[in-house]
Parts: structure tokens; sequence; C-alpha cells
């Protein structure tokens, strides 16, 4: 058994665990002032992960932190939080559909409307952008024809069940084009990889994965296409359909002038990325 599929195992028997505790609701944890939360987690850098330490990091986690100090103050509640990893995005997002109540999910998750009515999602915490990335010696395309005779007629690389294999369907879709057979993997640093073994590949990014990668690897030129990139996107944290806790996780985003307008948020994001990464992925 290889380490991915062993961690995986251990995820599920992890899950199965919790579900045959009985769960618990936030409206018994605002009475008893005690609670554990299960906090499922999708592996990637920056934002939920285990540094050279094997201290869990990130920004994800650090956002997780600062809601339990915030509904300690706030509501008197001592939230213990249980966290359990996954190295596959599909099996992360299905457990938290199925998971009981008191379950998140912290996993750069792109709101969109299928997934609303799938899951419950927090706020958003940060924009993206999702970048359309090659090897460097793959021509610019700059007009539809580019795009068509350089990118498209590649191979594609992506994570299943990714937003990012979204868009790429829709790049084939929507130009009536027989879509190519995609190249799955398992972690986000993995598409860049497989560009740089070879020029034959490109997918989509988020930006601050993009990011990333420039600041280390400069020894291979990866570019980005422009003109098929995706704006407007923004990460919520998720939740099952059955929990009530989302209405004190929106509160803890959105009371006041919200949590993503606070200096402890900026703080955040300034301990995790660059300056000109910060400005592209804060929220206003």
């Amino acid at each position: 058994m290889n380490y991915n599929k062993l961690k995986f195992s251990l995820s599920l028997v992890l899950v199965l665990f919790i579900t045959a505790v009985s769960a618990q609701s936030f409206e018994n944890a605002s009475e008893s002032k005690k609670a554990t939360l299960n906090v499922m987690y999708f592996e990637n850098e920056p934002y939920a992960y285990k540094n050279e330490k094997g201290d869990l990091v990130g920004i994800e986690i650090d956002i997780m932190n600062s809601f339990v100090t915030w509904i300690k103050s706030e509501k008197g509640i001592e939230l213990k939080l249980k966290f359990m990893p996954f190295s596959e995005f599909s099996s992360f997002y299905a457990q938290i559909q199925t998971a009981p109540m008191n379950s998140i999910g912290l996993g750069s998750v792109t709101i969109t409307e299928n997934r609303l009515n799938e899951v419950k999602f927090s706020a958003p915490y940060l924009k993206n952008v999702s970048v359309l990335v090659t090897d460097g010696t793959v021509s610019t395309a700059r007009n539809e024809e580019g795009l068509i005779s350089e990118i498209l007629s590649l191979a594609p690389v992506t994570i299943k069940g990714s937003i990012h294999q979204t868009h790429l369907d829709h790049l084939y879709i929507d130009r009536n084009m027989e879509k190519r057979k995609y190249v799955y993997v398992e972690e986000v640093t993995d598409i860049p990889n497989k560009i740089k073994e070879s020029a034959k590949y490109y997918g989509y990014v988020d930006v601050i994965s993009f990011w990333k990668y420039l600041k280390f690897n400069t020894d291979h030129y990866i570019k980005m296409h422009s003109i098929a990139n995706k704006k407007g996107e923004e990460f919520g944290f998720i939740m099952p359909q059955t929990t009530d806790w989302d209405n004190v996780v929106n509160e803890f985003f959105e009371s006041g002038f919200g949590f993503t307008s606070t200096k402890e948020y900026h703080t955040i994001l300034e301990k995790h990325l660059s300056f000109e990464i910060i400005d592209k992925v804060e929220l206003d």
C-alpha cells in the first residue's frame, strides 16, 4: 500500500469513528459551552499543510485558530479542533458531504452554484484567479486562434473533481471540440511539475499556487496565458448540509466590519504570502 492510499485509509477510519459518535450541534454547544469541531483539510501549501517540523500550519489553519479564540470570547464556548488530513481533493469533498454536523472542510474550495447544492459554504475568505499555465517554450495564446492551436492541442493535467477540471471542460465544450484525455494528479503542485517534466502538458492552477511555484522553481520557465484566466472566484470553508454551525461560522466572518477587514486577517496573509500576491487575493 503506497503512502497516499495509507493516509486515505486512515482518514476514512477516522471519519467512520467520528460518525459513530453522536454529532454535536451548535445549539447543544451553546448550552454545554464545550464542543469539538471535526476539521477535514485538503493538504495544500500554503493553505493547510505540515511544515518541516511536522506542525500543522497554513492560511486556513490560522483562520480556524482565530475562530476558536473568537467563539470563546463571543459565545463562551471552549472549542476543540480535531484535524483530519486528505491528500485527494475528491475524497476530501465527498467526505464532507456525509460528515457529522459538527464538521468543517478546509480545501481552498471555490464557491460555485453547483457546489452550493451539495454543501454549505462559509462566507469567502480569499479571492482567487485560476490561471492557465504551460511551459515557457509554448507560444503565448493572445487570441482565440492561438488558444486553439497552441494550448488545446496539448495534454490537460488536473485534479479530479476540482474547479480547474470544470474550467478545462469548458475550454472544449464552449468551442464544440472533443475533450482530450485528462491526466489526473493528486496534488496542486503536481500540475506545474508535470509541465516541467514535458512541454506537452498544460493546466489550470490557482494564482497562489502559480506564485509559489515561481518562487521555488527559478530553474523552470512556466508562463500563464491571460486570455483563458478565470477571474472573480472566491474560496470558502465547506460544511455538510445537515450542519447548524454555518450561522456562527458566518457570524465570525461577517459580524461588524468582518474578519477579513481586520489586522489579524491581514497578518495571517503576510505570514504566508508576499505583498504582490496578497494584493491579488485579499478580500476588500
